[in-house]
């Protein structure tokens, strides 16, 4: 039963996925499941992790993507899309649940409600505790970072006609998660401050102790990626 509702789950991504840009295209999808999954096995040696959970929650992660709904586009139920196919609720609510929280736009904004004491205290330890959520959430960062994290960052650029770079267009520190909603949903800032924004700060919000290596290894590729951006555009700078 359960290969079967991946099938069915994996069926509908594929298709779902071809109306996003090559940035969260069923490639993204299936390198997140993958990185998931290695990521769920390496930590149940020392808890137990439902990597069926994992699965379906990586599968599903960019599906009804705040930034690409339409408006009056109707919301997609995972639930409903995952009792019909199979599974049982209670476990179909906890991949919902996943999805809901693994962007970083959501952990922003769980950060900016603990900071002022308005985030709900079980809500706050389930994010810390949940195991899933941690597999997923660092699978979908270490796509974001990196070699792959520097061509989904050039091309979620290129089809929203955002600036690549511009050094008088400077980065917004500790963005909020209001701007970054703005950012998001608009054309503003650019790709070289979208990396000082948010993907220069992945590595250092993983989770797993496999993610955290792994994380390291792709923030100083990035690294390096923008020394070299700086070296090329200063050249024949007066």
């Amino acid at each position: 039963m359960s290969e079967e509702i991946v099938e069915k789950t994996e069926q509908f991504v594929r298709e779902y996925m071809a109306k996003y840009d090559c940035s969260h295209d069923w490639l993204h999808v299936a390198r997140v499941v993958r990185q998931a999954m290695v990521l769920a096995r390496a930590e149940s040696k020392n808890r137990p992790v439902d990597e069926l959970i994992v699965h379906l929650a990586a599968l599903l992660h960019d599906v009804d993507d705040a930034k690409y709904r339409s408006d009056g586009e109707a919301a997609f139920s995972s639930v409903d899309f995952l009792v019909a196919a199979g599974l049982d609720r209670e476990r179909a609510v906890l991949v919902r649940r996943i999805v809901d929280n693994v962007s970083f736009r959501k952990e922003l904004q769980a950060q900016e409600q603990d900071r002022l004491g308005t985030s709900d205290p079980d809500e706050r330890q389930w994010r810390r505790d949940c195991l899933e959520l941690a597999c997923v959430q660092d699978a979908d960062r270490l796509d974001a970072i990196g070699a792959f994290g520097v061509l989904r960052c050039a091309a979620f650029s290129g089809a929203r006609n955002r600036t690549l770079h511009d050094p008088e267009d400077s980065a917004i520190e500790d963005i909020t998660y209001e701007q970054y909603v703005s950012q998001s949903s608009g054309t503003t800032g650019t790709a070289i401050a979208h990396f000082h924004e948010k993907l220069l700060k992945l590595a250092s919000m993983m989770k797993t102790e496999l993610g955290r290596q792994e994380a390291q290894r792709r923030h100083d590729f990035m690294f390096q990626f923008l020394q070299q951006i700086d070296a090329e555009y200063s050249f024949g700078a007066v």
